[in-house]
C-alpha cells in the first residue's frame, strides 16, 4: 500500500493565465460598418452579448422604440444536435440593456428584412420569432452562428478571434475607455466585478502606448498653479 501521495509533494508549476486576442478599435468599428445580412447579430456580439443570449434573443425582447434589449432566454447546445433553450447562467445575467441609436437603426433594418423573407418565402415559412433567424425564419443553431462569424473575419481579412472575445472586446473597450468596473459587471451579467477585471479587461498594443504617455515630461498650463 502506498502511505502517502507522493504527486503531494511536487510543487505546482505556476502557470500563465489563458489569454485572448481582443479586437482593435479598427477591426470592431470595420465589423459594425460591414454591409450584411447578420450584421445585427455582430452589432449585438460587439455589445457584449453571450452566444446563448444571441442564439436565444427573441423579437419581443426587443424593444425599438424605447430603445431597450432585455437578455431572458439562453439557447445552448447539448451534445451533438441538441439546443436547449433556457433561462440565462445566472440571475445576473438577466438583464435589460439601452441600445444605441446605431444599433437600434441596424435592427430595425434586419427586422424589416425578416418580413421581406417572409413574404417571398409564403406559408413555409418559420416562425421568425428569434432575432437570429435564417433566410427561412428559422432560428440559427448556436454553432451556424459561430460559422457565419468565422466567414465574417475572413471576408474582413481580419485574424480569427472567437465569438466569445467579440464579448472581451465590448469589455476592454468600455475599460479603456473609463467605465467603471462594476458597470461593465452589470452591463455583462457577472454577479461579480472581480471575475470581470480579472477575466474580460485586458490591454493592448494601442493602449499601453497611451499608458506610457503619461510618463512624459509635457508640462502644460494646466500642470502649473498659476497657469502660466
Amino acid at each position: 500500500n502506498v502511505v502517502r501521495n507522493v504527486a503531494g509533494l511536487v510543487d505546482r508549476v505556476a502557470g500563465d493565465p489563458q489569454k485572448f486576442r481582443t479586437l482593435t478599435d479598427s477591426e470592431m468599428f470595420a465589423i459594425l460598418d460591414h454591409d450584411c445580412r447578420d450584421r445585427h447579430l455582430w452589432t449585438l456580439a460587439l455589445y457584449g452579448l453571450r452566444r446563448g443570449e444571441l442564439a436565444g434573443l427573441r423579437w419581443d425582447n426587443v424593444d425599438l422604440k424605447n430603445k431597450t434589449v432585455t437578455i431572458a432566454e439562453n439557447r445552448v447546445v447539448l451534445g451533438k444536435q441538441h439546443v436547449e433553450s433556457g433561462t440565462p447562467k445566472s440571475k445576473a445575467s438577466r438583464r435589460t440593456l439601452p441600445l444605441p441609436d446605431e444599433a437600434v437603426e441596424v435592427l430595425k433594418a434586419a427586422r424589416q428584412r425578416q418580413r421581406q423573407e417572409r413574404l417571398r418565402f409564403g406559408e413555409g415559412y418559420g416562425g421568425g420569432d428569434y432575432v437570429c433567424s435564417d433566410e427561412l425564419g428559422n432560428p440559427l443553431h448556436p454553432d451556424a452562428i459561430t460559422s457565419r462569424w468565422k466567414k465574417l473575419l475572413e471576408d474582413l481579412g481580419i485574424g480569427y478571434v472567437r465569438l466569445h472575445d467579440a464579448r472581451h472586446s465590448c469589455a476592454t473597450l468600455m475599460h479603456l475607455r473609463g467605465t467603471p468596473i462594476a458597470v461593465i459587471a452589470a452591463w455583462l451579467g457577472h454577479a461579480s466585478a472581480a471575475f470581470t477585471m480579472a477575466t474580460y479587461a485586458h490591454s493592448q498594443d494601442d493602449a499601453l502606448k497611451v499608458a506610457a504617455n503619461s510618463f512624459g515630461r509635457v508640462v502644460t498650463t494646466r500642470d502649473t498653479e498659476t497657469g502660466f
